[in-house]
């Protein structure tokens, strides 16, 4: 992000602050139907054109970083194998022997010089070619230049690993856009992994992001923490192309409250002071949301487990304090955050057999909750109109609204 954007979103936040009624032209967003949370054949449809098409984080690539390096990893309901080959480069496979569908890997992670199938022993290199196979003589019309191991499209960003099971998929950096160019300040490439948590949750994955995609409720929700920590009128909101958006909160500062106060505050010094008046939230599309912090800050990852079930996953990052134990800032900050997730979380079971008694006909989205319909409008984009059951779409509304780059926009 340039100095130009961050004065641009701060103009919007200050506009933001100062509205005192609707925006003028904008439109009202109609309801997004009920039955997208509920409804199995939409559920299908998403698993198939949207998380199974979609560049998606496989986590950190801390353990991957040796030639070798292998961990297993199934968000998706796929088992995929990450490795790092001797040529350096990170692969993607299907956790599956081309001789009977076998594990060929069974422990979680490690290091290996070759993969090896415990069934038959048949064996693969790290590019995932089949190397060898006992008694080959008894397969005649085995190839071994076409029966290599099954890959899906894996690459980095950051120090993040992501993957797309569409082998053909664009660039990781191209879909991605513009969020590593705003992100290049934090450096996450530097960071290290603080803390790991999985938190499971009994709704549709998408009304648990609905909870971290708007400040709406933060007054009502979070009075003794995030309430009292942000403006939650002085939000500006971003939509970008490809589903992506980000969501900048001007901080109540000065009172000691936010977490850049805190005494002994980890600080990663590249990232300008915009990010320190200011919560910046950023949403990758499908599933990835980060409020970015200059001391350090989660990762959530929002996995699907059936309609009514899923699966958060928090992944803390933070500038390295290299030797001994992690900054004692992280026995405080670990657990606000932890309690801001709860009480966000006890809404989301209710919310779900809400929208599953007949009593709820869709959810009225307002102005500040747009990003919520953008990703909606994403979504439909990637499974086709023609393929959404019958009154589940969602009306293409906000293209108008996309935030265009500073030198695109000033063309």
């Amino acid at each position: 992000m340039t100095g130009n954007v961050y004065d641009q979103v701060e103009s919007v936040i200050e506009f933001e602050a100062k509205r005192e009624g609707p925006r003028q032209g904008f439109p009202p967003l109609p309801e997004i139907p009920g039955g997208r949370y509920t409804d199995p054949a939409f559920f299908e449809l998403e698993r198939e054109h949207v998380l199974g098409k979609s560049w998606v984080c496989a986590g950190r690539d801390e353990d991957l970083r040796k030639p070798g390096d292998y961990r297993l990893w199934d968000r998706l309901g796929v088992p995929l194998l990450l490795i790092r080959g001797q040529d350096d480069k990170l692969r993607a496979f299907y956790n599956t022997c081309r001789h009977r569908g076998a594990p060929v890997v069974r422990d979680e992670k490690g290091n290996t010089r070759l993969l090896r199938c415990q069934y038959h022993s048949w064996s693969y290199g790290l590019d995932g070619k089949l190397k060898g196979v006992p008694d080959e003589r008894d397969f005649p019309c085995l190839d071994k230049s076409n029966r290599g191991l099954i890959e899906a499209s894996c690459d980095t960003w950051a120090g993040w690993v992501f993957v797309n099971l569409d082998k053909d998929a664009e660039p990781l950096q191209e879909y991605l856009a513009p969020l590593p160019t705003e992100l290049d300040c934090v450096k996450m490439e530097g960071l290290r992994t603080v803390h790991v948590q999985d938190y499971p949750i009994d709704c549709n994955w998408k009304v648990a992001m609905d909870a971290f995609l708007e400040v709406y409720h933060i007054n009502t929700i979070h009075p003794t923490n995030a309430g009292i920590m942000l403006d939650h009128k002085a939000a500006a909101m971003g939509l970008f192309e490809g589903g992506h958006s980000r969501m900048a909160t001007r901080k109540k500062m000065n009172e000691g409250l936010n977490f850049v106060e805190f005494e002994g505050a980890p600080d990663i010094t590249t990232m300008p002071d915009f990010y320190r008046l200011n919560n910046v939230a950023y949403m990758a599309f499908p599933n990835l949301i980060s409020p970015v912090e200059p001391t350090g800050f989660p990762v959530l990852l929002f996995w699907p487990d059936g309609v009514n079930s899923c699966v958060m996953q928090a992944i803390y990052v933070a500038p390295d304090w290299g030797e001994g134990d992690r900054p004692a800032f992280w026995d405080r900050f670990l657990p606000i955050f932890h309690q801001v997730l709860e009480e966000d979380m006890m809404n989301l079971g209710p919310i779900q057999r809400s929208l599953e008694s007949g009593g709820f006909t869709g959810m009225m989205v307002n102005y500040q909750e747009r990003r919520i319909y953008w990703f909606h409008e994403e979504v439909d984009r990637l499974i086709g109109e023609g393929l959404i059951p019958e009154g589940l779409a969602v009306e293409k509304l906000l293209e108008p609204y996309i935030e265009r780059p500073f030198a695109e926009a000033a063309e």
